[in-house]
């Protein structure tokens, strides 16, 4: 399964549902070109990650921290943290993506719900990459590989080998990972600072605004607003407000029948011929293009 649009709500949780109630589990391959923004735009949500790269290098940012990954490494995500991924130094990347809900690592279980403390635990253990060259990551990474052939399979019974699976990479986690340093997340006061900038830019998105507009909604400076959104997202508020204006553009023209010029100010650009040349830069299709093209890449 290719997500080709990753649906948020306006505090960018991801709205995607993983699985069902029986199984929380979704397995997919992310082929980043293929994501309507040529990359994976800045989103969170409840299920636990893990990725496997198949093709290229693949650059993640989590909370404040990038890391790089290339063919064969992996990476462990824990929930609710905010990232995004892009190609890097390539033309395209693919990577493998587990999202898992955090009830699988425990099964009711008061032992698992012991261990499944220390893993779970986003402030102790936010992010994890895992390199084929260190043993225990090796066997990780083999584990979600093997978890992968089965989810694709689906022979009978393949559910209790996943989660057989997932309790030995659970048990990698706990053995090794407490023992390494851990890498630094953010305070609450920074969680809610983003969640300001990024809930005004959601709000007022169609509006005409400013850095002044976005820096006062949280009662913060210029400079420091860019110099804060830039660590966050890697990116400044006026390209961010940019993306997402072409984001909200998307579901116009895939779900309106409103002309490119009207879809253009109800997204809060300024002019038609301004929106397509910005968003053919950010897309590589003209809006028209996109109706045309992208959705027959949906029905296939």
């Amino acid at each position: 399964m290719q997500i080709y649009n990753i649906q948020r709500s306006e505090d960018l949780k991801e709205l995607t549902f993983h699985g069902d109630s029986n199984f929380p589990v979704a397995v997919y391959t992310t082929d980043i070109q293929q994501n309507i923004l040529g990359y994976i735009p800045l989103h969170w949500h409840n299920e636990l990650q893990f990725v496997v790269v198949l093709e290229g290098q693949v650059q993640f940012t989590i909370d404040s921290n990038t890391v790089l990954l290339g063919e064969g490494d992996g990476l462990f995500i824990n929930a609710n943290l905010l990232h995004t991924s892009t190609s890097y130094d390539c033309d395209n990347s693919k990577y493998i993506c587990f999202d898992i809900d955090a009830s699988l690592f425990l099964l009711n279980n008061p032992l698992l719900e012991s261990f499944g403390a220390f893993i779970l635990n986003p402030e102790r253990l936010p992010y994890a990459v895992l390199n084929p060259s260190i043993q225990w990551q090796k066997n990780t990474i083999e584990h979600l590989k093997s978890m992968y052939a089965l989810y694709t399979e689906k022979s009978y019974g393949f559910e209790l080998l996943f989660i057989s699976s997932l309790l030995k990479i659970c048990h990698e986690l706990i053995t090794h990972i407490s023992a390494d340093p851990i890498v630094p997340t953010l305070s609450g006061n920074e969680h809610q600072r983003i969640k300001e900038l990024l809930s005004y830019i959601h709000a007022h998105f169609s509006e005409k605004i400013t850095l002044d507009d976005i820096a006062s909604a949280a009662n913060i400076s210029r400079s420091e607003c860019c110099r804060f959104f830039k660590k966050m997202t890697q990116t400044t508020p006026i390209e961010y407000l940019t993306s997402y204006r072409i984001n909200q553009s998307i579901y116009l023209l895939k779900n309106s029948d409103l002309t490119i010029t009207e879809i253009a100010i109800e997204v809060g650009f300024s002019s038609a011929s301004y929106f397509i040349d910005k968003f053919k830069k950010h897309t590589h299709y003209t809006p028209k293009e996109f109706q045309r093209t992208f959705k027959t890449v949906e029905r296939a």
